[in-house]
């Protein structure tokens, strides 16, 4: 999938908020507000990313921070609201890791800033460990949504930081 700055984004979002997929062998992050000021595009290209893994709960939790522009932001995964292929449980050879893509929506769901980042072979692998477990565990949906409730008011994203199996900086 390949939705450029200006374009409509495929997907109608209704909520503002994060919301994440995984579709053709990409994880896709999306940021939707009602608008996205000049500094915080640019700072979308050109600031610093970090990107934390967290595994909590038997939940997959990506916390996204675009350095002093975008706080905290976390993005939570569920292998079981969709039936992924198995290129989600790929082993990773050198320079393959997974490939993300980071999409700034506005109120219209037009795409107002894009970046692509691509995953070291560590992380990839430590995701795909935490997923393989996720998808492997018996899986109750009030269950999760209990879990999950309970760390989103226990921790603010930027605090679930220093719970992270594994985080990774993007220049």
């Amino acid at each position: 999938m390949n939705v450029e700055v200006n374009e409509k984004f495929f997907v109608d979002i209704e909520e503002e908020g994060t919301v994440m997929d995984y579709f053709e062998k990409e994880f896709i992050f999306v940021m939707k507000d009602e608008m996205w000021t000049d500094f915080e595009l640019i700072a979308l290209k050109k600031k610093p990313i970090e990107l934390d893994f967290v595994f909590k709960y038997n939940i997959p939790i990506f916390l996204l921070t675009l350095q002093d522009a975008i706080d905290t932001s976390d993005f939570v995964f569920n292998v079981h609201d969709n039936d992924y292929d198995e290129t989600l449980y790929r082993t990773f050879e050198k320079g393959s890791g997974f490939l993300c893509t980071i999409y700034l929506l506005d109120k219209d769901n037009i795409v107002k800033g894009k970046r692509k980042i691509q995953l070291s072979n560590e992380m990839s692998r430590c995701i795909v460990e935490c997923l393989k477990k996720q998808r492997d565990e018996e899986y109750f949906e009030e269950e999760f949504m209990c879990n999950l409730d309970g760390i989103q008011n226990t921790w603010e994203p930027y605090e679930m930081q220093s719970m992270a199996l594994f985080s990774e900086k993007y220049k």
